[in-house]
């Protein structure tokens, strides 16, 4: 392993010695790195750290906080920032009104237009907010920002810019009124959405299409349905909006029907492309290749819909075949295979596939490093999983929360717990995702109760937990032998709204059974809402050989016995039973004949499970069953 995690990182370090910089920013780097001493951490610096709020940690091998690169970032702040994300709205904002001397319609509209083209959504507002006249709306500049409200699903201050409209009687015209319905749909006000069509006294397609979309988004396709129909005009948008609606909303079967229907000079390439993807999100593989073969003209989204959609499925092999048939590939086509691939697990293919990637001439963006970082956190490459951290250093992407927390996550899983901490504590805006991995990084690294002590912070900062953080959560309580802390968090479920699932059952048989309260284990076991997986019975069964109890092992046995395969799978059952049976050997007692019959009966099928039960006899020194023995014999 360390041999090909060495290949891997010094092919990152080839890799990343062709990225091609300015001149000026090669000199800050250069700057930075003389002035930094040799270090064995890196930490990542962004603007939307504080470095107040950061404390030098000491180098878990070392013990020196000296040689970590976050001290270094702490002290002096000009090498903590990046050059290119120091507060992107604000520079933005500065350099786009450099540009404009005078506040004409002409100018907003260009400045606002170019923020919303560069996804800045945000700039866009804040230019509009600190330039408008009081009483004053332009008309020109008033669909953009809306759109920028829709995009942040902003309903407060889209309704706000609604009364401003109103106000100044531009509410007739007809890109407004269009625009105020597609922002209210979005941010799923439906019925104000539908206020304003219906008093808008002149709609085109583009209104129509906006209306169905808000229907269909916010899950009323019968209402969608009835404007589709009475919408005089349909244009290939309004097809293709009524496709992509059925099948988000999991109506297939209605969206084949539309498809079909899609006049021979409307059905473009979007609408192939949209029912495809509609097949492969309700989980159709076999129905989007068959479209998908039949696509006249496939553009890079439907190769990748498809990459995705096998590597969703498990089925790598046709993801790759998929690839392989492609002529030309760009970032997304490569994303989506470095993605897949470290979604499987097969974390050695994600990286080689980054590298071939960087050999063809494609710089990563923030999908494609938040994708290696999950492979590195998944295979434990420390090592490698820093050098990606030093190329995202110098590379021209925005760290935005995909990426910081790709990096918590990596840090941690790593067992780098403190420069996870480091880059947690740096964020200034979290969401459930950095808390998540920083949790389940102590709960698997056995600092149990730092993991219980962050959920408490976690709470107690507004941020909702999710179903993952419970899990981590009860883990780290199994782990740790903290019962009481484990049933208040488990309690806590249904608080946030959420159900606990098989997963959150099988922490706490396992927290339970690891104090050694088999008997509340056992009785969970029977009372819960759906029947019990192996996870299930396996973290029992290894409670009863931890506190050596043979008679709860038979009753574990039993119900085992009791389970069909919807519930077990067949393979894992019957290793389960062996376990039960080998516990049952040791303290040389039998089951009645007529159970080990039937359990051997079943094992007959996998001869390796009786001839090594057939075997332990002879090792632990007990006496043959005859049963056992005539199965033997049989197999």
């Amino acid at each position: 392993m360390e041999e090909s995690s060495q290949k891997q990182l010094n092919g990152f370090t080839r890799a990343s010695r062709r990225i091609n910089h300015n001149d000026e920013r090669r000199k800050i780097i250069a700057s930075s790195k003389q002035s930094t001493k040799p270090i064995d951490h890196i930490s990542t610096p962004h603007p939307q750290y504080d470095s107040s709020a950061i404390n030098i940690l000491p180098n878990p091998r070392t013990g020196n906080t000296t040689d970590m690169k976050a001290a270094t970032f702490a002290q002096d702040r000009t090498k903590y920032q990046k050059p290119e994300t120091q507060n992107e709205n604000h520079i933005h904002i500065t350099q786009t009104f450099s540009k404009v001397t005078e506040n004409t319609s002409a100018n907003w509209s260009y400045s606002i237009k170019d923020c919303i083209s560069q996804k800045k959504p945000k700039a866009a507002i804040l230019i509009y907010t600190r330039n408008r006249r009081s009483g004053s709306i332009v008309i020109g500049v008033v669909p953009l920002v809306l759109k920028a409200c829709a995009f942040l699903s902003l309903l407060g201050f889209g309704k706000v810019l609604h009364s401003e409209i109103v106000k100044s009687g531009v509410e007739c015209n007809v890109m407004v009124g269009t625009a105020l319905v597609d922002m209210y749909g979005k941010c799923q006000d439906i019925v104000s959405s539908r206020n304003v069509f219906d008093h808008m006294p002149e709609r085109n397609a583009v209104t129509w299409n906006a209306m169905i979309c808000g229907y269909m988004r916010n899950g009323d396709t019968k209402l969608a349905s009835i404007l589709f129909e009475n919408m005089a005009r349909k244009t290939s948008v309004t097809w293709n909006e009524m496709i992509d609606g059925y099948a988000k909303n999991g109506d297939i079967m209605m969206a084949r029907q539309v498809f079909e229907s899609v006049p021979e000079g409307l059905k473009n390439v979007g609408t192939w492309t949209i029912m495809v993807n509609g097949y492969v999100s309700n989980g159709d593989m076999k129905a989007a290749r068959e479209v998908f073969e039949k696509t006249p003209v496939r553009n890079f989204y439907v190769w990748s819909v498809m990459i995705a959609g096998y590597f969703k499925e498990g089925d790598v092999l046709k993801a790759r075949e998929i690839f392989d048939a492609m002529s030309m590939r760009n970032l997304v086509i490569w994303n989506s295979m470095i993605s897949g691939y470290a979604q499987n697990g097969m974390c050695k293919e994600a990286l080689d596939a980054f590298i071939r990637m960087r050999g063809d001439g494609f710089e990563p963006d923030e999908v494609t490093f938040a994708s290696v970082l999950s492979a590195c956190a998944q295979s434990g490459m420390l090592d490698v999983g820093k050098e990606i951290h030093e190329m995202i250093l110098q590379s021209r992407i925005e760290l935005n929360e995909f990426v910081l927390n790709g990096l918590v996550d990596m840090y941690a899983k790593c067992g780098d717990l403190g420069n996870a901490r480091l880059i947690f504590q740096g964020m200034s805006v979290k969401n459930s995702a950095p808390w998540n991995s920083l949790i389940t990084g102590f709960a698997i690294h056995g600092q149990c109760r730092d993991a219980i002590e962050l959920f408490s912070r976690m709470e107690s900062s507004g941020v909702k937990p999710d179903g993952v953080t419970f899990l981590s959560v009860l883990s780290a309580c199994a782990h740790g032998g903290f019962v009481d802390e484990g049933l208040e968090t488990f309690s806590k479920i249904e608080k946030y709204g959420l159900k606990a699932n098989i997963k959150h059952y099988g922490c706490l048989v396992d927290l339970l059974g690891r104090a050694g309260k088999l008997q509340d284990a056992f009785s969970l076991v029977k009372e819960m809402p759906m029947a019990p997986n192996d996870r299930v019975l396996g973290a029992l069964l290894g409670a009863c050989r931890i506190h050596s109890d043979t008679f709860m092992a038979e009753n574990v046995l039993e119900l085992v016995s009791k389970l069909n395969s919807y519930h077990v799978s067949h393979d894992d059952t019957h290793y389960l039973l062996l376990s039960t049976y080998m516990q049952l050997l040791k303290d040389g007692r039998w089951l009645k004949e007529c159970e080990l019959s039937l359990q051997l009966e079943d094992l007959r099928k996998y001869p390796d499970i009786v001839h090594l039960c057939f075997k332990a006899f002879k090792i632990l020194g007990c006496r043959e069953s005859p049963s056992l023995s005539h199965s033997v014999l049989k197999v």
